[in-house]
């Protein structure tokens, strides 16, 4: 019982269920839209009297009603626009302003000096002030989508291993030689 508890209480259970909630209350008030304000402007235009959903040909005995499936239509094509226009557009704004590599005027490239990102237009790089040539194809090989140097959360670290004498601590040759646990830094023997 605890593991669904757990499972009912997440974030994104609840977030979808708030979702799936706000998305039929919309739908309906939509819906109430297009058949108290929409409609009624159709059946006044075709010439119609009385509910549009109520319209209808007759084929033979049988009523085929088309004024519901229009309502419908109606409802659908405006929810679409809704999505797209108030959730879609906004969102995919928000993406390319966060991932600026499919716009090489915001592109970035490293300094074969310094290895800083800089610009992809850039004839000088901003940090070692080293001249580098503009890249002006978008697609590159020479275009970086992360910063030189950066550890990504996840990996691993690289296997390093030191061999005694690798590395010294203060001013001469061995002069970090035999410096062990406990010992002081930059010590001379």
């Amino acid at each position: 019982m605890h593991g669904f508890l757990k499972f009912i209480v997440r974030g994104n259970m609840i977030g979808l269920a708030v979702g799936v909630v706000i998305g039929s209350l919309f739908s309906s008030l939509v819906q109430a839209f297009v058949e108290t304000f929409i409609t009624p402007f159709i059946s006044i235009i075709s010439g119609h009297k009385g509910a549009f959903a109520q319209m209808y040909w007759t084929l033979g005995s049988t009523k085929i009603m088309y004024g519901s499936f229009i309502n419908d239509v109606i409802t659908f094509v405006l929810i679409a626009a809704a999505i797209y226009f108030l959730i879609v557009m906004p969102v995919n704004k928000i993406a390319e302003a966060m991932n600026p590599y499919h716009d090489l005027a915001k592109a970035k490239r490293s300094c074969p000096e310094c290895l800083s990102a800089i610009p992809a237009r850039a004839a000088r790089c901003s940090f070692c002030t080293s001249q580098v040539a503009p890249i002006t194809d978008d697609e590159s090989d020479q275009l970086i989508e992360t910063v030189p140097g950066e550890i990504k959360l996840g990996e691993t670290a690289p296997d390093i291993k030191l061999k005694t004498g690798d590395v010294t601590l203060g001013g001469g040759a061995g002069a970090g030689a035999g410096a062990g646990a406990g010992a002081g830094v930059g010590t001379v023997a």
